[in-house]
């Protein structure tokens, strides 16, 4: 008998892979929403609740048996667009050098991830799957960048942030930097070793 994600990994339409569809549709709202209105708490509140769907969307994909192939695809997608979101966000808010250099940082990172894993997948024919450290790299990124999309958006319109606003920020960066690096270099590792062992 074939397992259960034997049985549905080619499958399109999941409840998995609608949640990872409506994480990049709110992400982009929200978007729109910070360039039209600046950090008010409404596009803040749309990224928590996205954030909120990644957890809800891999747990419901691996207790329905529902692991798909476009959802190894898809779900790494919608992270992507919404941490790119949440944190050109705060870029495009604060003009400061610091963060912007930091936050082009994990971009840069988080974007050669997802053409990595295509260009496995392409010459290997295996997908990279998030590891224990992916996760709390992502855990990281929705926190650290909810939580002061969070605090900018309840500062009075006449108040700039402070020193310490950027302080802790640039701090929280450089943590999720570590973490996101780290997470990259392992991914590397699994990548070289897995596509040896398949070499003809």
């Amino acid at each position: 008998m074939k397992s259960s994600r034997h049985r549905h990994y080619h499958r399109v339409r999941t409840l998995p892979n609608a949640l990872s569809a409506a994480r990049m549709v709110l992400a982009l709202v929200a978007a729109v929403l910070f360039l039209l209105n600046g950090p008010r708490l409404l596009p803040v509140l749309i990224c928590v609740f996205a954030s909120l769907l990644d957890i809800l969307d891999g747990w419901l994909a691996r207790r329905r048996g529902e692991v798909t192939r476009l959802g190894e695809h898809l779900d790494p997608l919608a992270d992507k667009i919404l941490v790119t979101v949440i944190f050109l966000a705060l870029v495009w808010f604060l003009r400061d050098g610091w963060i912007a250099l930091l936050v082009a940082l994990l971009l840069l990172r988080e974007w050669g991830i997802t053409w990595l894993r295509q260009l496995v997948q392409q010459r290997h024919g295996f997908t990279l799957p998030a590891d224990r450290l992916g996760k709390w790299k992502m855990l990281s990124e929705s926190l650290s960048g909810n939580v002061f999309l969070f605090w900018l958006s309840r500062l009075p319109a006449e108040l700039a942030p402070g020193q310490a606003f950027t302080t802790i920020l640039v701090a929280a960066l450089a943590v999720t930097l570590l973490l996101s690096y780290a997470g990259a270099a392992r991914m590397l590792i699994r990548a070289s070793r897995r596509a040896g062992s398949t070499a003809p």
